[in-house]
């Protein structure tokens, strides 16, 4: 049976569907019926789950543990909340920046720094400085630069 042999070398089966006319459900069904099993072809090791897990316990992104095992962000990301670890919010916080980071901000930005420029040097996002900046009392300069 075609369906049988490209089930069991791995092929999607969303592909086999197509291939043979029919829905995927209809291939679901017929999968339980004949209790047909076959290894996850995008299985991780138990031992690379460790490894990921280490990894982002000790800080790392998702993106750098990611490209370590040639993983997408969000592969990384599912396996750690398959295995129960909650996921940290992206990047620095607002709240996270210390009094004297924000000072720094401040003044860079009186400076006539750009909002953006000093949210890549702070690793922060635009959105991040700007709150910052409100609230420490600094008039925003019109958008778009000096015209």
């Amino acid at each position: 049976m075609a369906f049988v042999e490209g089930y069991e070398r791995g092929e999607p089966i969303a592909d086999l569907a197509t291939k043979l006319g029919v829905h995927r459900t209809t291939l679901d069904n017929l999968i339980k019926r004949l209790e047909l099993t076959r290894e996850d072809p995008d299985a991780v090791p138990p031992a690379v789950k460790d490894a990921i897990v280490a990894s982002y316990r000790a800080g790392e992104t998702l993106a750098t543990i990611g490209s370590r095992y040639g993983f997408s962000p969000n592969k990384v990301q599912r396996l750690l909340v398959a295995v129960g670890k909650p996921i940290r919010s992206r990047g620095p916080q607002g709240s996270q920046l210390t009094n004297a980071q924000v000072r720094e901000l401040v003044d860079r930005y009186e400076c006539g720094r750009a909002i953006g420029s000093i949210a890549e040097e702070f690793g922060v996002s635009y959105a991040c400085v700007r709150k910052q900046l409100m609230g420490a009392g600094v008039q925003l300069r019109p958008r778009g630069g000096v015209r």
